[in-house]
């Protein structure tokens, strides 16, 4: 009988240490690969960033430079307080970005719809925003509608983004999930008021996790969306710090340059991006 124990001993110490090495190999494998995906992920990334430079600095066609001149002038604007500059600008970035989505073609009437709704959406909450004070409005109803013009821009392009065959994967949702709960959570401490800010908050969250979602299967040059969606959170969070830093100061300007330095970058990956999603994934045919 001892004999016999001793024999199912070693077989399962055997069976232990041989499934032992098979995960040991396995993760030897697995660990390979994916940074291998990841490298070649980032390779494609690389590649379609660069693309989107060469189609903005492309004097062929007008709406690239639009984009930069665009940009260029709220940058200024902003920068030394030149109003009237800014309303002549900032309005056409985002169908500056537009026009470089659409030009390409081959979207099916319901894509290019999703995608003007979000420019359209997008302008107009630059418009209600600027007209109101721009990123220094201490005006709670203003930004309220500001972002509710908003967030009817990212359920317009969340829902392109689907079509296309974007679906959120478990660890940018978790992340972009803590994110939204943290500032939603501050907004509302600060004042119940915040709630309709907190629940902007968390839809722009979603938006980014699903764009963050992005991979190689959506098509190379929708790639650039894995950069799109951090951007925009970037820039909105630079507008909640922004309303707190003393108006005419060098910090309030440094920081209204740099939310539209990144709206802007975040508005022309977020549509271009998704633009190419949709092609490659052939939604509409």
């Amino acid at each position: 009988m001892w004999d016999s124990v001793k024999s199912k001993v070693k077989n399962v110490t055997k069976t232990t240490k041989a499934a032992a090495a098979s995960t040991k190999a396995a993760a030897a494998v697995a660990t390979p690969a994916a940074a291998a995906a990841a490298t070649s992920f980032g390779a494609t990334l690389e590649q379609a960033l660069r693309g989107r430079v060469e189609a903005l600095i492309d004097t062929s066609r007008p709406e690239g430079p639009a984009f930069l001149a665009a940009t260029g002038g709220t940058e200024i604007a902003k920068a030394l307080g030149l109003g009237p500059l800014e309303k002549l600008c900032k309005p056409l970035i985002v169908p500056a970005a537009l026009t470089i989505a659409l030009r390409d073609g081959r979207l099916s009437a319901a894509d290019t719809a999703l995608l003007s709704a979000t420019g359209a959406a997008y302008t107009t909450g630059d418009v209600i925003l600027m007209l109101g004070g721009g990123h220094a409005s201490r005006s709670k109803g203003r930004l309220i509608a500001g972002a509710a013009a908003f967030g009817v821009g990212h359920l317009a392009l969340g829902s392109l983004m689907l079509r296309s065959g974007l679906r959120f994967k478990p660890l940018q949702s978790a992340v972009h999930g803590v994110v939204a709960g943290g500032v939603g959570m501050m907004l509302v401490s600060e004042d119940s008021g915040n709630a309709p800010l907190a629940g902007y908050a968390g839809l722009l969250a979603a938006l980014s996790a699903l764009a963050t979602s992005v991979d190689r299967s959506n098509g190379p040059a929708a790639t650039v969306l894995a950069v799109a969606g951090p951007s925009f959170l970037l820039s909105d969070a630079l507008i909640l710090a922004r309303r707190k830093a003393e108006g005419g100061s060098i910090t309030a300007r440094a920081l209204d340059v740099a939310v539209i330095d990144t709206y802007a970058l975040a508005a022309l990956l977020m549509i271009t991006g998704t633009a190419a999603a949709a092609r490659f994934a052939g939604s509409g045919s």
